[in-house]
């Protein structure tokens, strides 16, 4: 514990519709960081750290370059402490890499899935009490975004059915669905190989076929 307020921002607040105030909503939110004491945490922070366009044709593309100077000059200012959360590292500025320490979150083991898929089905939800949580946990390689996403399409498509209830098989198509179009939009170095890809498929459907017997 560091024992500090934290102040969060995102791309999407920081951006303007008016050229010339991005850079200034960058400097702000770090001249107030720095007066509360606060803890600066900055989502989607790919948008803000990939590489500076050469290109430059447009004024919305000169307002991007001007904001990610900004932000470097910032950080050369900034006497706290500012967290980037993205899962694009490989877009940054190189520039931005001698200024940042990278921390890696690896990905839930399955005591942590269970934990996760415990707190994200809710206890209403018709057929939950129903539900094998091991077995959904069996299901590796995804995050928590992953696994409350499933929930939700799972619960969107028993509704469309009108299925009374959840059932296993539902959150099982759900999480492979998500994981693998997850798997079509992530850096080259993270995505799973056919045979991860295949083993993922193998796992999903044996639990599947765990729940017919």
């Amino acid at each position: 514990k560091i024992n500090r307020q934290s102040l969060v921002a995102s791309y999407a607040q920081i951006e303007s519709m008016y050229h010339g105030e991005g850079p200034k909503n960058v400097e702000a939110i770090f001249i107030a960081a720095e007066r509360e004491g606060a803890l600066l945490f900055i989502d989607e922070a790919d948008s803000l750290l990939s590489k500076r366009l050469t290109n430059v044709n447009q004024g919305s593309e000169q307002a991007i370059n001007s904001m990610r100077s900004q932000l470097l000059i910032c950080l050369e200012r900034f006497r706290g402490v500012v967290i980037f959360s993205t899962n694009l590292v490989e877009n940054y500025d190189k520039a931005f890499e001698t200024r940042v320490r990278h921390v890696k979150f690896p990905m839930p083991d399955e005591k942590g899935r269970q934990q996760i898929w415990r707190k994200h089905l809710p206890q209403k939800l018709p057929g939950v009490k129903n539900l094998s949580i091991e077995k959904l946990a069996k299901v590796d390689n995804v995050c928590g975004r992953d696994i409350k996403n499933a929930v939700i399409d799972a619960a969107m498509r028993v509704a469309r059915q009108r299925k009374e209830e959840i059932e296993l098989s539902d959150l099982l198509r759900s999480i492979e669905h998500i994981k693998t179009a997850r798997i079509n939009v992530e850096p080259a170095s993270e995505r799973l190989t056919p045979e991860e890809t295949e083993a993922v498929r193998q796992k999903v459907q044996a639990a599947l076929n765990e729940q017919k017997e």
